[in-house]
Formats: C-alpha cells, sequence, structure tokens
C-alpha cells in the first residue's frame, strides 16, 4: 500500500480538515444542497436500526434535523480519528458533540422548547473524495431525555413501527452490519484492509475487549488502563478512575450476562498535536436475561451496535468516549415480549 494520495482529500489539507471543513459547509452555513459533493449517490448508511442505501434519505433527514433543531442539530467536532484504507481512501471515525433547541416539529413530535446535549460518532469510509458508506452511532437516549420526552414510549413505537428494526437486528442469519465475524480485526475490518501499522495499539485495545470484557477479567483492567482512566459514556455521564470504570462495564455485562463483545473495526491516529487515538466499532451480542435494567426480562436476542475512542498516553489508555444507543436496546426487549 502505497502513501495516501492527496486526490483523496483535496482541496483540503489533510482528511480531519475534510471532515471537519464539509461538516461546517453542511450544518452551520446550512448548504445541505452540497451533500452531493459530499456522499456517493449509492452511500450505505448502518445504524442501530437498519440499513438505507439511499442517498435522498440523507438529504431528507438533513432538512427534517434543520427544522426541528435551526439552532444547531449538526453539532461540534470533538476529534476525527482517522486512517488510511489504500491509496486513494481513508477512514474517518468523527466524534461529535450535538446540542440544539427544539423548536420545530421532528420525527418524535411538536417542538418541546428544550435543548439537548448528546454524542454520536459517524465512521466513514471515505474512497475518492466521496464518503461511500458510514457507520452512525447515536446516544438517542440523551436526546429524548432532555428533551423531556420518555424513551421507552419512543421505543415502544420504533418496535412497533419501523419498518427495518428487528429484521436486521434478529434475524436467522443475521445481515447487514451485524453479519459475520471479523477474525482478525488488526488486518481487515468492515471498512476494508488496514496498512501494516500500530500493532502494538491494536493489540492493547484488543485485549481490553477480549480479556476485561468477554473473560470478565475485570481486574486486568489495568493492564490497558491508566490509573487515572476517564470515561465518557451515554446519557453524558462521566467516571474517573479504575473502580468507577470497570462498574461501568459489570453493569452494562450484568443486563447481558451471555454478552460477548466484537471489534468490528479499528482505526489508528497519531499527530504531534493529539497523540494517539484509536477508533472501535464494535458488536456486543447477547440475551436480556440479567440484571432488569430496562424493565422485565425476555431472554431473546439483543445486539448493540457501540463505538469507542480512545486517547493513549504512555502506552496505556487514559480517556475513552463509548457510545451505543439504548433506545435501540429498548425496542428490540419490546419486541422480544411479542
Amino acid at each position: 500500500m502505497g502513501p495516501l494520495q492527496s486526490s483523496a482529500y483535496a482541496p483540503f489539507r489533510d482528511p480531519r480538515d475534510y471532515i471537519l471543513s464539509w461538516t461546517d459547509t453542511i450544518w452551520i452555513d446550512r448548504a445541505i444542497g452540497r451533500l452531493a459533493e459530499h456522499y456517493d449517490t449509492d452511500i450505505k448508511v448502518h445504524t442501530a436500526y437498519g440499513e438505507t442505501y439511499d442517498f435522498d434519505m440523507v438529504i431528507s433527514n438533513s432538512v427534517q434535523k434543520f427544522a426541528a433543531f435551526p439552532n444547531g442539530g449538526g453539532g461540534h467536532g470533538e476529534d476525527v480519528v482517522w486512517e488510511q484504507r489504500g491509496e486513494t481512501g481513508f477512514i474517518s471515525s468523527h466524534r461529535v458533540l450535538k446540542t440544539g433547541t427544539h423548536t420545530g416539529y421532528w420525527t418524535y413530535g411538536p417542538p418541546t422548547g428544550r435543548d439537548f446535549v448528546s454524542r454520536t460518532v459517524a465512521h466513514c469510509l471515505v474512497q475518492d473524495n466521496l464518503i461511500v458508506e458510514e457507520w452512525l452511532v447515536r446516544d438517542e437516549f440523551a436526546v429524548l431525555e432532555t428533551l423531556g420526552l420518555d424513551p421507552y414510549a419512543i421505543a415502544a413505537e420504533l418496535a412497533a413501527n419501523s419498518p427495518v428494526l428487528g429484521t436486521e437486528m434478529q434475524a436467522a442469519p443475521i445481515t447487514g452490519a451485524y453479519a459475520g465475524r471479523i477474525a482478525d480485526p488488526t488486518r481487515l475490518g468492515i471498512s476494508g484492509a488496514r496498512p501494516p501499522r500500530h500493532e502494538a495499539v491494536c493489540a492493547l485495545v484488543i485485549g481490553l475487549f477480549e480479556q476485561v470484557w468477554n473473560s470478565r477479567r475485570f481486574d486486568l483492567v489495568t493492564n490497558y488502563v491508566s490509573e487515572r482512566i476517564v470515561c465518557h459514556g451515554v446519557r453524558m455521564r462521566r467516571v474517573q478512575n479504575v473502580t468507577p470504570y470497570q462498574i461501568e462495564i459489570i453493569n452494562l455485562l450484568a443486563t447481558f450476562p451471555d454478552g460477548q463483545i466484537e471489534i468490528r473495526d479499528i482505526a489508528v491516529c497519531e499527530s504531534a498535536d493529539f497523540g494517539t487515538r484509536v477508533a472501535v466499532i464494535w458488536v456486543l451480542r447477547g440475551s436480556y436475561c440479567g440484571a432488569p435494567t430496562y424493565g422485565p426480562l425476555t431472554r431473546s436476542p439483543v445486539h448493540i451496535l457501540g463505538a469507542s475512542h480512545f486517547e493513549l498516553h504512555d502506552g496505556k489508555i487514559l480517556r475513552e468516549w463509548r457510545v451505543y444507543d439504548e433506545v435501540a436496546i429498548i425496542a428490540q426487549i419490546i419486541r422480544g415480549r411479542g
């Protein structure tokens, strides 16, 4: 694999500038029609609710978001973790802090007049200067909660009415964003082949998921994270230091005690100003048979699409940003009740 060609992100300085500049153009300047210059017409978008293969849907969703949150909605970029995928392509994992005031009609009903804050990770594959595929992970529970809406009621509506919910997540065999298994994400993931570098960093992140999450060796967490670890989780929760970090993982696994997490994609980015950061797309597969975090147990299958961004210092993880959609989890559980 040769060096990344500048045509992959021209006329911008680098992939980071490419993503941030386009975000400002679309969401701050409201040049929504220019999405055609940024997205491939056959764009594939994977979310916790299924998949779309329709550029017109991207436009439609963006217009609705503008109307509902005219003072925001697009959010502010916190970081772009990017890595080469071929000579004219790269993966861009864009972490966004989203805010806005709900003053217009939206998918979830009339204006509430309230502000929301949440995080989203848009994990995008860019080829020849266009986004061709995107894995979008949102903390929708935080949005609804801060707007004063009932996440459980919304999840029930989605479970009853969504044409893709359940089909993608609970079909046998599993299809779409959840299909297949990634044998070695150090070398190959859902975004394509990884360049042969950063093997030690990849091994550290894989070890965290395999040993601490899947093998339940919570005592080994300090092999991978700093004693000063900080984790920014869903619903804007923030925990610091080793014990609270362990408990965050334990609480999720207690809800799905047979759950196993699988890394679907890894991107590693190094820069002089931001240091070493790692972006991971993961899927947790389990059943709702443990702690009744989301109401009465169903023992039905649940698939959680998640994203984590890690910041490394001195060979260990100092910070993690972990995003997944609890509304999608609740919707699956409701479907499991029949």
